[in-house]
Parts: structure tokens; sequence; C-alpha cells
């Protein structure tokens, strides 16, 4: 049988906006599959997120202050 069934998978990115706008990877949780069948991809996330533009913090009260966001990304294998 075929050993690679395709199947989506959904890896979660956790990231992390400063009070400057500056992004950080926090995390990525994905499954063993996916680091079998991607492995270079938490690098590849990583240095996509540290070209991210710098962008506007959020602000509570009118301060700015750190979000942390967790993206879901489908991948299709």
């Amino acid at each position: 049988g075929d050993v690679y069934k395709r199947q989506d998978e959904v890896i979660y990115v956790d990231l992390i906006i400063n009070s400057e706008g500056v992004f950080t990877l926090d995390a990525i949780q994905s499954s063993n599959n996916i680091k079998k069948v991607l492995p270079h991809l938490d690098s590849l996330l990583r240095e996509s997120v540290e070209k991210l533009p710098k962008i506007h913090a959020a602000n509570k009260r009118g301060i700015p202050v750190s979000v942390k966001y967790s993206l879901p990304i489908r991948i299709k294998l």
C-alpha cells in the first residue's frame, strides 16, 4: 500500500508581538509525522518570522503591550 496517504495536518505557530511591534517565534507545535516529512519546517518558519516587518503594537488603555497569538496552519501531505 501507499505509505504516505494524503492527509491534512495542522501545526500551531505561537507568535509574540512585543510592545515595540516586533515578532518573535515562541513555539511550534507539530506532529512527529510533520517533523519526519518536513524536517526543515521549523527553521523555515523561524526565518520567515524574523523577516516580518515591525507593526503597530497592541494597546491596552493607551499603553503598548505584548500579545501572544497561536496561529493554526493547515498542511496537506
